[in-house]
């Protein structure tokens, strides 16, 4: 007879980006050979006297745990999980088990799903003082009447220090299944890895809310992204930071920045963040902040946050295009209402509230749409104009003084709506560039934004601008507030130089404000004294010179530049989010986003971003325009003297592009929809001709394209994989024919026979579009990558790093999860990015030392003394690879009569004295000594 039994529980939202990994019986090769099984009573089958389960217990607040004895597949028993009702509901949570840092997890279990959906294994890690910083989720299988295994795997965080397996029912979903042979194998972590800590520094304000701190005091509230972001207090008067907390979701999961902040009415603060989705609460009469939770289960950024009344709050989310309401009454969030109306919409980018009205005033992002939203009878109507036809985002929007204002991108452009004449009495005002716009002034006459304006003399500046709400004026103040306006508030600072109201706000992303007095128009625009924070890292690269080169994610600031010989990171200031690297002629090229941005940068001078007396490098060259905005693939052809950059557009429109940038005339020809509908994701090249992989924007599938690069024409155009909606990835191989990955997908492809000789899917669930895997050719010869695999198990990220034998294209899986963005270096080491730090992944097997030096000059010179003549000289490796990377090398020039020739560090060989000498090279590295060739010098005759 089957018991049953019932509980609330009170779980946390199980998902965490980038720590996970979720296979159904995925037939691979695992390197799983130090694991082994610790997990007690994996059957069920052990009981007590008393009734308790040995290894297991009730999870959370569950009174009892449920065995069945009619169901099996085992044995004679197996856990019995349900939920009858949406509030009651029950689970089991096994003891917890030792783990190492970035040792592999796997739970491996057989369930069978008997009614209902939503069933969940987790993987829950905690830190040594019993901390919750990680879970990791599986999805139960919908009912089927048959047992199915169910894989859930991780590496373990750098924190983690126990894990434990967890089964239960999601939120409030209802159902029944159960569980049988459970193990779980833990292994030991790589001796492989270093963690080479953060790389990429800035400070990034994304937005503010204004309103009162514990003393009563004009507060900003902000958040300045990291890992974790970091929620700060700044005392508006003083321009002090008075508090900061990190931003850690329920799951242990680190906030990496904030696009909503907003002071709700009983004065608390709310904070929408992203990549958990996760929803907090500042009370700033305690100086305590708190993780509400996940509004949206399946989303993973709350865009924007809006005040009500009674103290609520209503945010929109990305990716289900979701509205939501938080009540502070009952500490409850509840889903409103879904606004995507396509696949190609997945966004509400703003929001705004009519008191006047009681409605919510909801702005989609990828299509520009906007809909008014009953609060009371949860109906909604559509407001879009055509005039948004074409446009991708209602980016901001503010009801003040009986008008909404909203700025629709691109452009961005400023729109005015009337609610009572059911009009649009401002149309397109291109006189706009802020991010929003004020509320309502205090004396309720004005709402102020800015815009970089051209005055009458030909300078330009960030003027504030005004709107008057009574007569419909607007224009110019010629109020210098040095930035773009991306927060206002009003304060009364009873100050003598700012007497009564002042307006203030954030000039820009990087801690700039501005204080403009309403009385006298004093405007001033210090510079706030917020902590820089290290930031998640987002692209990995290597640099021209050997070194290796970390982006920061969103605006992201600096750049790490990491020296594998001295084994050391130099941190510089100011570039963005590098979505793509390239290098021609010994520069690197950066591909920036937003904008597609394009820098040109050269290793061999200083990095300078911030000192106006001296020359930009990295030097910004332009932008493509054409609606681009992630160059996500840069190929420089040192032959034809070409850098080629393919390209991603803004998120709302289809249609990539492959740009051909000539350093010679400094021109960029933009070839937009090359391949039509497609974005272009990854490049090679080979004796005239362009390999383009490519990605369907409008349904469909990814291709494969040759450009003819004399003729400047698309010769073919296949679909390597059929079903999969991009190629992702390309690289040569070492069989010298192209592999490269359909999403997770493995093909090679033969180019002198245009046909794919092989292809195995190898990550059935990926789904990440672009910029991803990553494929390497190890030393070795086999191919080495990392693969965000993309969404599972309500939104859980997953991600792995891997290795494919060349031969056989065996799998084995090297890190279950927390591994992005694969580089290798010249000797051979692997990299890959873990939050806001850099892994070096160095088997020995893969290094490879130096090897020859080969001094480039001729065999014997006959000089006159004084004379001086160049050489230049190449770095072996072994294997036949060769670097540039000497930075940590000891290197010795060497002369066997210095007082008749020497050479020098300048790259000169000098004659002085009559006689002979013999010159060479000595380079001291990783324990290694190696001498050059010798150069024969004989000196002769006069000065």
């Amino acid at each position: 007879m089957r018991s049953k039994w019932r509980s609330r529980v009170a779980i946390v939202a199980a998902v965490i980006m980038m720590f996970a990994s979720v296979e159904w019986a995925m037939p691979r090769t695992y390197a799983d050979d130090n694991s082994t099984n610790v997990l007690v009573n994996g059957g069920f089958e052990i009981s007590e006297e008393d009734g308790r389960l040995p290894g297991w217990q009730a999870d959370e607040d569950a009174t009892a745990l449920a065995i069945s004895e009619s169901v099996y597949m085992e044995g004679q028993r197996s856990l019995q999980v349900e939920r009858l009702l949406p509030t009651e509901g029950s689970g089991a949570v096994s003891d917890a088990y030792a783990v190492q840092p970035f040792g592999n997890v796997i739970m491996t279990a057989n369930v069978l799903s008997e009614e209902g959906h939503g069933g969940k294994a987790d993987l829950r890690f905690y830190d040594p003082d019993g901390k919750l910083v990680s879970v990791v989720s599986g999805l139960v299988g919908e009912p089927l009447g048959k047992w199915q295994s169910l894989r859930v795997a991780a590496a373990a965080p750098k924190n983690a220090a126990e894990v434990r397996v967890a089964f239960y029912f999601n939120g409030d979903q209802i159902g029944r299944y159960f569980v049988d042979s459970v193990a779980l194998e833990t292994q030991n972590s790589s001796p492989y890895l270093t963690n080479l800590g953060p790389q990429s520094s800035s400070l990034t304000l994304m937005t503010a809310a204004f309103g009162k701190d514990k003393e009563g005091r004009a507060a900003m509230f902000t958040v300045a992204q990291g890992d974790p972001a970091q929620f700060i207090v700044m005392d508006v008067a003083s321009k002090e930071v008075k508090a900061t907390h990190p931003l850690v979701a329920l799951d242990g999961s680190n906030v990496s920045a904030a696009w909503a902040i907003v002071t709700a009415s009983d004065g608390k603060v709310y904070i929408g963040s992203t990549p958990n989705g996760t929803l907090f609460q500042y009370d700033p009469t305690e100086d305590k902040l708190r993780a509400i939770g996940k509004p949206v289960p399946t989303d993973t950024v709350i865009w924007t946050l809006v005040a009500g009344e009674d103290g609520k709050v209503y945010g929109g989310t990305g990716y289900s295009q979701t509205l939501f309401e938080y009540d502070p009454v009952s500490d409850q969030t509840r889903i409103l209402k879904s606004f995507k109306t396509s696949s190609k919409e997945a966004h509400i980018r703003s929001l705004a509230y009519d008191s006047d009205r009681q409605v919510i005033y909801v702005g989609g992002a990828d299509v520009a749409k906007l809909y008014q939203y009953d609060l009371a009878s949860g109906t909604s109507i559509a407001l879009h104009p055509p005039e948004f036809n074409g446009m991708t985002s209602v980016y901001d929007l503010r009801y003040a003084g009986g008008k909404l204002f909203v700025r629709v991108d691109p452009g961005p452009v400023m729109f005015v709506y009337d609610p009572d004449s059911v009009s649009w009495i401002v149309n397109k005002n291109t006189a706009y560039n802020t991010r929003g716009f004020s509320p309502l002034s205090p004396d309720g006459k004005q709402v102020y934004y800015t815009y970089y304006e051209t005055l009458p003399e030909g300078a330009q500046q960030w003027s504030l601008y005004s709107y008057d709400v009574n007569t419909g004026v607007y224009g110019s103040l010629g109020v210098d507030v040095k930035g773009a306006g991306v927060a206002f508030g009003y304060v009364q600072l009873d100050q003598t130089k700012y007497p009564g109201w002042t307006l203030v706000g954030l000039a820009g992303n990087s801690g700039r404000a501005f204080y403009y007095n309403l009385e006298t128009g004093l405007i001033e625009t210090p510079e706030l004294p917020f902590p820089p924070q290290f930031v998640e890292l987002f692209n990995i690269g290597k640099s021209t010179d050997g070194q290796m080169l970390s982006s920061g994610f969103i605006s992201g600031g600096g750049m790490g530049i990491y020296s594998p010989t001295r084994n050391e990171t130099k941190h510089y200031p100011q570039i963005g989010q590098v979505e793509g690297f390239g290098s021609l002629n010994g520069k690197m090229y950066f591909g920036v986003y937003p904008k597609a941005t394009i820098f040109e940068y050269d290793p061999a001078k200083p990095w300078n971003r911030t000192n106006p007396s001296e020359p930009n490098n990295p030097l910004r060259l332009n932008q493509l325009g054409s609606d681009q905005d992630r160059p996500v693939a840069m190929l420089g052809v040192e032959e034809e003297n070409l850098l080629y950059i393919g390209s991603y557009p803004i998120a709302g429109k289809t249609g990539g592009a492959l740009t051909i940038y000539n350093p010679v005339t400094s021109k960029f020809d933009v070839k937009r929809d090359i391949i039509a509908g497609h974005s272009i994701n990854s490049l090679l090249y080979n004796n005239g001709k362009l390999f383009m992989g490519t990605g369907a924007m409008t349904g469909g599938e990814g291709k494969l394209a040759i450009y003819d690069t004399a003729s400047g024409r698309v010769e073919l155009e296949q679909i390597p994989v059929p079903g999969k909606k991009a190629v992702t990835t390309l690289i040569w191989g070492p069989d010298g024919n192209i592999w490269g990955m359909a999403l997770g997908a493995l093909f090679i492809y033969d180019p002198d026979l245009q046909e794919v000789i092989y292809s195995d899917d190898m990550f059935p669930s990926a789904d990440y579009a672009h910029s991803n895997p990553r494929l390497t050719v190890g030393t070795d010869g086999n191919v080495y990558g990392t693969i965000f695999t993309g969404y599972v198990a309500d939104q859980t990220y997953t991600s792995k790093m891997f290795k494919i034998d060349a031969a056989s294209k065996t799998l084995s899986i090297l890190l279950e999860s927390n591994a992005e963005k694969l580089a290798q270096d010249d000797f051979g080491n692997l990299y890959f990015k873990y939050g806001s730090e850099l892994m070096k992944y160095s088997d020995p097997n893969l290094v490879v030392q130096i090897d020859k030096i080969q001094l480039m000059a001729a065999k014997s010179l006959q000089l006159h003394p004084g004379a001086e003549v160049d050489y230049s000289y190449e770095v072996f490796l072994e294997k036949g690879r060769m670097t540039k990377e000497l930075s940590g090398a000891s290197i010795e020039y060497i002369s066997s009569r210095p007082d008749k020739a020497e050479i020098d560090p300048s790259g000169k060989i000098i004659a002085k004295h009559p006689g002979q000498a013999e010159l060479s090279i000595r380079i001291t590295l990783n324990g290694v000594i190696v001498e050059s060739n010798k150069i024969k010098v004989k000196i002769t005759g006069p000065f």
